[in-house]
């Protein structure tokens, strides 16, 4: 027989699998519509008392029985690294069951509640994760890990993690921590405060990053400093770089593949020091 506090949640995730019948029967033609019940399905998302997840397959009996496990990040059938949510304990049952993530008879399944919800998030969203699945197996939404952190940042009263426009950043950012990626940029002739050269601005005030070294090179000749070696950064450099001008400029604009993106530069600081924590981290896979 279940108490008094389990029946409340009941009624909510039933309550939230009905927005997300909704959100499907909504067309996306009609894009103001649409995006209301879409933010609509977040914002509920994050009212949710209880949301279950799938711990990670390295985890511990232990660590299950405790919930104190990982979550378990992995590929989708698309191929796309994901973290799954569900509403229900009973849809997740049905996930491990699916792809028999069961050992000793103890389910690899993850309660989370208040903070933890939110944490789990910024988990995902710093650690190379492309798509939040909700409710996979029944009405399910899937979406952008940074919507969703967005949409909590709104809820406390603050600016936006990231704009739209501005989540290419992230991509570059995660190929730069995961798979070893670096970015070109070409150095100027004055010294940061830690006696290394800052990075070269263009005539417009923009910092130009570069992923082909042939193209840093081309462009250093167009801003004066043809004589200058172009440097390669890894994440850890390029945000060493950003914490030395901190103080120097409330923005930064940074231009990658043509497309220019302006962001705080105490903002950027921020993102640069999450994804380099915990920078070793790797992903769990399931063959789907």
């Amino acid at each position: 027989m279940r108490g008094k506090g389990e029946k409340m949640n009941m009624s909510t995730t039933k309550r939230y699998q009905d927005i997300l019948q909704e959100l499907s029967k909504t067309p996306r033609e009609d894009v103001v519509k649409f995006r209301n019940k879409y933010e609509e399905a977040l914002n509920e998302f994050l009212e949710l008392k209880e949301v279950y997840t799938i711990a990670s397959k390295k985890s511990s009996l232990e660590e299950i029985k405790n919930n104190t496990a990982k979550l378990l990040c992995a590929l989708n059938h698309k191929k796309l690294p994901t973290i799954w949510f569900f509403s229900e304990r009973e849809f997740a049952q049905d996930f491990v069951n699916h792809f028999r993530l069961i050992k000793d008879e103890v389910e690899y399944i993850r309660v989370l509640k208040g903070e933890e919800i939110i944490e789990a998030i910024k988990y995902g969203v710093f650690n190379g994760i492309y798509q939040f699945s909700i409710d996979e197996g029944k009405c399910t939404m899937v979406m952008v890990p940074y919507d969703l952190l967005n949409i909590h940042f709104n809820k406390v009263g603050k600016e936006n993690f990231l704009e739209k426009n501005q989540y290419e950043l992230m991509i570059l950012f995660t190929m730069m921590k995961f798979y070893g990626k670096v970015i070109y940029a070409i150095e100027s002739d004055e010294l940061n405060v830690n006696g290394n050269y800052k990075l070269a601005y263009d005539r417009s005030g923009i910092i130009n990053l570069f992923e082909n070294k042939d193209d840093a090179n081309t462009h250093k000749y167009d801003i004066g400093y043809g004589r200058k070696e172009v440097k390669a950064l890894n994440i850890i450099e390029f945000r060493n770089i950003i914490n030395s001008i901190e103080n120097e400029k409330e923005n930064i604009k940074i231009e990658i593949k043509e497309n220019v993106f302006e962001i705080n530069i105490k903002k950027l600081k921020y993102i640069l020091n999450e994804m380099i924590e915990n920078r070793n981290k790797k992903l769990s896979i399931i063959i789907r």
